[in-house]
């Protein structure tokens, strides 16, 4: 019995036992894998001279698939691509082509090698040979930012060099469009790039935002490229002992003139004492965006009123013409007015009702056509989808006056009034005494409800042929943080077609004083350069985003104030505006314009509300 019990309890301990070892051993599966394959080596050896083969292997530590084909790049490029297979936990490289003799050949793997199970990605190998005596052992190497707002720039860029030798009187420019560059690579993510393993010798470098993939400068692609020829310099030691200049990653520390190529230097980093291969070229890239104007979209919104939409924004010489205009009736009288982008053209018809009209557009941006429109009716209840006849057709009767005021208005902007149609005139009952529209809008104050009155103004529109009035302003100082009623009343205008206006009631709260901060801004000369040699800038005023808030125009050393500002993080940036145009103008390799210059503050600001700021900012670097 008590070898029994001795049995039942030692089985207890062992199953306990063997249970507790098995809730702590369970396996969990363990983290993913998210390391890339790696090189154990290639076969012929990395570096091999007298190369003859028809193949080589680069042996890795699993087993592993070639992610992308088109992350392979050869040079000096071949007729036939190489093909690519495994073997094991090696990938097979297997060369078509002709090998030229004395020849350094590089094959870049770009993100283009992953692990068989986890899709690792291998970012870079590089495996170079010689069919001579020698490897080459010249290097060009960089960064590629956008020209604007100098951030790398490294999706489908690819980084070119054309040889000396490639050189033909016969191609000039177009070389670059027609011929396969000698060298090429792809940028990292920040936009570093190394061409390794050159002949000596001297290079025309670009960077191409190769959207086509035939490593060629098409017309539409964006560019970077260098004024001069540059000189391939020595390679620097190997990966391994080398790390690129923290200095040289700091994008407002970068050059800003991508003719600045330094010497050849070698810093070192006192806390790792590891030499630092700084980055000696800045490529900027632009696209100047060249579309053919044509008129994409026109008709009659409704009687009497129609849209024009042009392909490229129209200049301020446009002419349009009523072909079918009759002195004699001067209400066939045509208004237009070009919104502030510039592409579209808005239209009225003196004539009341007009649904049919020959209109001649001319433009120094390539315009002369001849527009024929008439105003088509739905023809379903939805309206019919009618090419070149602008959108539905609007019935019933205009409604031209409209309020531009928000339910919270700044405290220092005016408070607007939109006409749908050009206003002609006063109506008669406020006509008669020329102060009346001085008193004409009932204003209640709503925080004690007293009442008093102010006066309305038409904006004649100078832009407007003929000028006329599409908006108007009450003229009322109001006080900050107050809430307010303004009452326009019926009758005060009349439009083109003799339309009244209607009655208007607005009801607005001012915002506070507090509720803004402003930036002031003090201008210097670089010490080194004569204050005449002062730029033309445009200084802009950035958000986070890099967007626009507010600009000014200055040629000379001064004092500048950005106004009533909300709270927030701040960036300015000053276009050197070189051709004087208003606008930042991007590069264009055909005529051998570099895009014209951004300067970065470097600082960002950080506002608070019912704050003022001052700064300084030497301007160099011109």
């Amino acid at each position: 019995m008590n070898r029994i019990l001795y049995l039942s309890i030692l089985m207890a301990g062992l199953c306990f036992a063997v249970a507790s070892c098995a809730k702590q051993g369970f396996p969990s599966g363990g983290p993913k894998d998210e390391t890339p394959p790696v090189v154990l080596g290639t076969q012929p050896p990395n570096g091999t001279l007298n190369f003859n083969a028809k193949e080589f292997v680069i042996l890795f530590d699993e087993y592993v698939t070639m992610k992308d084909v088109g992350g392979v790049i050869v040079s000096p490029t071949m007729d036939k691509k190489a093909e690519f297979g495994t073997r094991g936990h090696g990938l097979v490289v297997k060369i078509k082509d002709t090998l030229q003799p004395a020849t350094t050949y590089l094959f870049q793997f770009k993100n283009a090698i992953a692990d068989f199970n986890e899709g690792n990605l291998l970012p870079s190998f590089e495996y170079v040979f010689s069919t001579g005596n020698t490897i080459d052992s010249m290097t060009l190497r960089g960064q590629v930012m956008d020209a604007f707002d100098k951030k790398p720039r490294s999706e489908n860029i690819v980084v070119v060099a054309y040889a000396e030798s490639q050189m033909a009187d016969s191609l000039g420019d177009s070389l670059v469009a027609k011929v396969q560059p000698m060298y090429m690579t792809r940028p990292d993510k920040e936009g570093y790039f190394e061409l390794n393993h050159l002949r000596e010798g001297r290079y025309i470098l670009l960077a191409i935002e190769d959207g086509d993939k035939n490593m060629r400068l098409g017309n539409d692609e964006a560019v970077a490229f260098l004024d001069t020829m540059v000189t391939a310099e020595k390679m620097p030691p190997p990966p391994d002992t080398v790390a690129r200049d923290t200095a040289a990653r700091d994008t407002t520390a970068a050059p800003h003139d991508s003719l600045r190529v330094a010497a050849d230097s070698l810093a070192t980093d006192t806390n790792t004492n590891k030499a630092i291969a700084k980055s000696k070229i800045l490529l900027l890239m632009s696209q100047e965006k060249k579309e053919i104007q044509r008129i994409s979209k026109n008709g009659f919104l409704s009687k009497g009123r129609i849209e024009i939409v042009t392909k490229v924004p129209l200049s301020r010489h446009y002419a349009l013409t009523h072909l079918t205009y009759d002195s004699t009736e001067p209400r066939q009288q045509i208004y237009h007015k070009l919104c502030p982008k510039g592409d579209t053209l808005k239209v009225w018809v003196g004539t009341k009702g007009c649904d049919s009209i020959a209109l001649l557009l001319k433009d120094t941006t390539g315009l002369n056509d001849t527009l024929r429109m008439q105003l088509r009716k739905p023809t379903s209840g939805k309206g019919a989808n009618l090419k070149n006849k602008g959108p539905m057709i609007k019935q019933g009767n205009p409604v031209i006056m409209r309020s531009m005021v928000a339910a919270k208005h700044p405290y220092f902007d005016t408070l607007w009034i939109a006409f749908n149609n050009p206003i002609k005139g006063i109506g008669e009952e406020w006509a008669t005494d020329s102060t009346a529209l001085d008193t004409a809008v009932q204003v209640l104050t709503l925080s004690d409800s007293s009442r008093s009155h102010c006066g309305i103004k038409i904006l004649h529109d100078s832009t407007m042929a003929p000028a006329m009035g599409l908006k108007a302003f009450i003229a009322f100082n109001g006080k900050a943080g107050e809430k307010y009623q303004f009452k326009v009343p019926a009758g005060l205008f009349y439009d083109i077609w003799l339309n009244k206006s209607d009655s208007l009631s607005i009801t607005t709260e001012y915002t506070k004083t507090e509720n803004y901060g402003n930036i002031a801004l003090t201008l210097l000369a670089d010490s080194t350069q004569p204050e005449e040699a002062f730029p033309r800038l445009i200084v802009q005023l950035t958000n986070e985003k890099g967007d626009m808030v507010q600009q000014q125009i200055v040629s000379e050393p001064c004092k500048i104030s950005f106004l009533h500002l909300k709270g927030g993080k701040y960036g300015i940036r000053a276009i050197v505006d070189s051709d004087g145009n208003g606008v930042w103008t991007p590069g264009n390799y055909w005529q051998h314009r570099q895009p014209e210059k951004i300067l970065l503050f470097e600082k960002t600001l950080e506002l608070r509300e019912n704050w003022d700021m001052e700064e300084k900012w030497s301007i160099n670097g011109i």
